[in-house]
């Protein structure tokens, strides 16, 4: 990831509970794994409840990426503190699991697409891998009879069109029969079909304190069973985006 986007890479350890420790990062263990020499620092997480926006905006960070253990996401109300970060994040998370294949080229990227207005952050992001690494999106377009959330998905593609093309990368429309509310789970089929390496998803806008405390059900239902990262995106306002 950090390749792609021609960026240096920070790792730190998630703060710790009072009294607990996490054993450090050591550059012996980063240099095992950077076969390709790319730029990085090993950092120190601040135990605020102004994290992770702190060190996202003093390092001008573009993604969070973390990794779960499978027995991480086994138990419904086990506390999970990352999940607290990720919902929170002024920029996207990209998620994966022991099971996830390390050697993603993120070339074919699934975007499922509902009737919320807030679709349209998920190609804003999704664009930044067509445009930096040449991939080719797949929005995943839900069937709805309301007249309202048909002329909202509407004008989704409609934007997204008019952005994709400016950019000059490939992308194609996946229509479905299935309503927006199980457009998410309708995607992970394509992804299969279409040996994708990424899956844009996104949190609601209020998601409550059980998803705070112990993680959104559906996102850990997906990483439990799937092997595709996650890119998850917050619906924010004030997001910080990737330079040109």
């Amino acid at each position: 990831m950090a390749k792609l986007f021609k960026a240096e890479a920070a790792f730190a350890n998630f703060p710790t509970l009072k009294g607990k420790t996490h054993p450090s990062i050591s550059h012996y263990q980063i240099e095992k794994f950077n076969l390709q020499s790319i730029p990085y620092k090993i950092i120190e997480l601040k135990n605020s409840k102004r994290e992770p926006n702190l060190s996202i905006q003093e390092l001008d960070a573009i993604f969070i990426v973390t990794q779960f253990p499978i027995g991480s996401l086994t138990h419904f109300l086990k506390r999970n503190a990352i999940f607290k970060w990720i919902l929170k994040a002024k920029i996207p998370s990209i998620l994966v699991t022991e099971q996830t294949n390390t050697d993603c080229e993120y070339k074919n990227i699934i975007v499922p697409i509902d009737y919320k207005k807030e679709s349209k952050e998920k190609m804003i992001w999704a664009s930044y891998f067509g445009r930096f690494n040449n991939a080719i999106i797949h929005l995943i377009a839900p069937n709805e009879k309301s007249e309202a959330y048909h002329r909202t998905i509407k004008a989704t593609l409609l934007f997204t069109k008019k952005m994709f093309e400016q950019f000059k990368f490939e992308y194609k429309i996946v229509k479905t029969e299935c309503k927006s509310r199980n457009i998410n789970r309708k995607a992970i089929q394509f992804s299969k079909n279409l040996n994708s390496d990424l899956i844009v998803l996104m949190s609601n806008r209020n998601p409550g304190w059980i998803a705070s405390w112990s993680g959104p059900s559906q996102l850990k239902s997906i990483l439990k069973k799937e092997d595709n990262p996650i890119l998850f995106i917050n619906p924010l306002k004030d997001y910080y985006l990737p330079c040109n």
